[in-house]
């Protein structure tokens, strides 16, 4: 899966861009993913429906199924993050669309603006890739730019530039990502590979490997171990 966030001020046409690019990737058979960030607490259930009365009455989650679309409102984990998010739930998309999330390290970005005097290089996002302005820039801001019509030519230029999101190798406690940097990700990637050569009956070339670890210790709230 790759991924992109699209960032700019309200109303700067960031949903239009990623509607428009779905498209456009879809007339690819790309198959695409959209993971919003809101600032403002959002109720998508409707008070007295069924679902809205599991999650009052302490449910965790809460899921419907109906013939074409599964509706699921869980609550937010205390440390969850859209990087968190998208490899749980969107591993089976080719592109990821992130509408906002400027402050996410994780993301490369594309910048939406509206008018060339918006752009401001001290304000520019981390992780920039590009921008994306309804106007003409008479010079370079130092960024690749892209007309607001241009969807073709922007999707081409995502598809070339973004690497996968996944990591080499994640590790997890007590169900929290604890970030690696690159060569913790090949040291721990190496020294499991090696340990499966030691194994018989394994694939000599494994495509994903998972291994979960339990310490023993009695769950305090549950009595399990």
């Amino acid at each position: 899966m790759k991924a992109v966030a699209i960032v700019g001020n309200s109303d700067s046409g960031k949903t239009r861009l990623i509607t428009a690019l779905i498209k456009e990737l879809n007339s690819r058979a790309l198959k695409c993913g959209v993971l919003k960030k809101a600032s403002e607490e959002v109720e998508l259930d409707k008070e007295g429906k069924d679902s809205w009365q599991f999650m009052a009455a302490g449910a965790e989650a809460a899921t419907v199924l109906a013939p074409e679309k599964i509706f699921t409102i869980e609550k937010n984990k205390a440390g969850q993050t859209l990087l968190d998010i998208a490899l749980e739930r969107f591993a089976e998309v080719d592109i990821l669309l992130v509408e906002g999330g400027k402050k996410e390290s994780a993301f490369k970005k594309i910048w939406r603006l509206q008018k060339v005097a918006d752009f401001d290089q001290n304000k520019a996002p981390e992780e920039l890739l590009a921008v994306v302005a309804d106007e003409s820039f008479p010079i370079s801001p130092g960024y690749p730019v892209f007309q607001a019509e241009e969807i073709s030519r922007l999707a081409d230029f995502l598809l070339n530039v973004l690497e996968p999101l996944e990591p080499l190798a994640e590790l997890k406690v007590d169900g929290r990502r604890v970030p690696l940097n690159p060569f913790v990700q090949s040291l721990l990637t190496e020294t499991i590979k090696g340990l499966l050569r030691a194994l018989k009956g394994l694939p000599e070339s494994p495509q994903k490997v998972e291994i979960k670890l339990k310490t023993g210790e009695k769950d305090e709230k549950t009595g399990r171990t």
